[in-house]
């Protein structure tokens, strides 16, 4: 027996292009450590307790760390794992603005922790990955290029912080408007809904069969 023509194209249809899993992760993880950053610092203005303080300000500090790391890791993988192709129905400089935007967010995601990091040894404290590895000192310890650095860090951050919210709206733009793929890549992966137009796995089909036995 010959299968209805629109189970035909549900069987045919090509698969929706999604980054790899880890690539989705450091994504995902990246914005949480970037979010938690500055929570931490912001929270620590409200503050008065000096341990509270002293604690929030620390958090900050490895918080920005575990950035850097993110960030090395989102590069080796960009090297190693190919991006999916989501814009390949955009125009060429659609495109090239997009990888200049990326560029972009890469940059300030590794200038605002190195800064962070000079700052801090600017005011002669020697930061430890985890509490525990000493990192070497990128500056010397000199009271006004501390405070030269705090200002150009504040600067890059809400440089990042502009650029998120661009990133963002790019995203939701390429979702509601040109409805393509752009977002829909880079989230974690959700159950194929018949529904939608998708086959679903045998397995899932079977157990879904069965529970509505059940039920």
């Amino acid at each position: 027996m010959t299968k209805p023509p629109s189970a035909l194209q549900a069987n045919t249809r090509p698969a929706e292009p999604r980054h790899s899993y880890v690539t989705i992760a450091l994504h995902w993880g990246s914005a949480l450590l970037v979010m938690g950053a500055a929570a931490s610092i912001l929270l620590r203005e409200l503050v008065e307790g000096g341990s509270l303080r002293t604690l929030l300000l620390e958090s900050h500090r490895q918080l920005g760390l575990a950035v850097l790391l993110a960030l090395a890791l989102r590069l080796v993988a960009r090297v190693r794992t190919r991006m999916a192709d989501t814009l390949s129905d955009s125009p060429v400089l659609a495109r090239w603005a997009a990888h200049a935007a990326h560029l972009g967010l890469y940059g300030v995601l590794l200038a605002v922790p190195m800064l962070g990091w000079a700052l801090s040894s600017g005011h002669g404290v020697q930061l430890r990955l985890l509490g525990l590895l000493p990192l070497p000192a990128l500056v010397g310890a000199d009271a006004d290029l501390a405070d030269q650095l705090t200002d150009l860090h504040v600067l890059a951050s809400w440089t990042m912080l502009g650029m998120v919210s661009l990133h963002v709206a790019a995203a939701l733009y390429h979702h509601f408007v040109r409805k393509d793929h752009v977002l829909t890549a880079m989230l974690p992966q959700a159950l194929p809904s018949a529904s939608a137009g998708q086959t679903l796995p045998e397995g899932v089909r079977l157990s879904r069969n069965t529970l509505r036995r059940v039920a």
